[in-house]
């Protein structure tokens, strides 16, 4: 294939139509394959801090630091008294405890499921 063809072709790949589904599934995978191999051909680029990681440590600090325990701590004490009263039924007790399970247990399975797959 020649680098004309090849330029046309993602020229035409690149130009979204509001009615052409296929046609935009086929510009979102080219566009995919180009950027890995970018950052397959460019390391460094695919590595190197961005502004991004400042931000998302940020949020990471947000969601798991100690004003994020401060409010798990007070849910759990609203479903104890909501038990005492008996308003507290199963289902948002099991919601309660699974969602601070994930907020709080996140790094730990982000890690159990990377170092599976490593």
């Amino acid at each position: 294939m020649k680098i004309a063809t090849v330029a046309a072709k993602a020229r035409q790949l690149l130009t979204i139509d509001k009615d052409d589904r296929q046609g935009n599934r086929q510009a979102a995978g080219f566009l995919t394959m180009m950027f890995c191999a970018m950052a397959v051909v460019v390391p460094d680029l695919a590595f190197a801090g961005t502004p991004w990681d400042n931000a998302a440590d940020w949020v990471l600090g947000v969601l798991t630091g100690g004003l994020t325990r401060t409010i798990a701590i007070i849910c759990v004490i609203a479903c104890g008294i909501a038990a005492w009263a008996g308003k507290l039924s199963i289902d948002w007790a099991v919601k309660i405890v699974v969602g601070l399970v994930f907020v709080f247990g996140s790094a730990t399975i982000v890690d159990a499921i990377s170092g599976a797959v490593a």
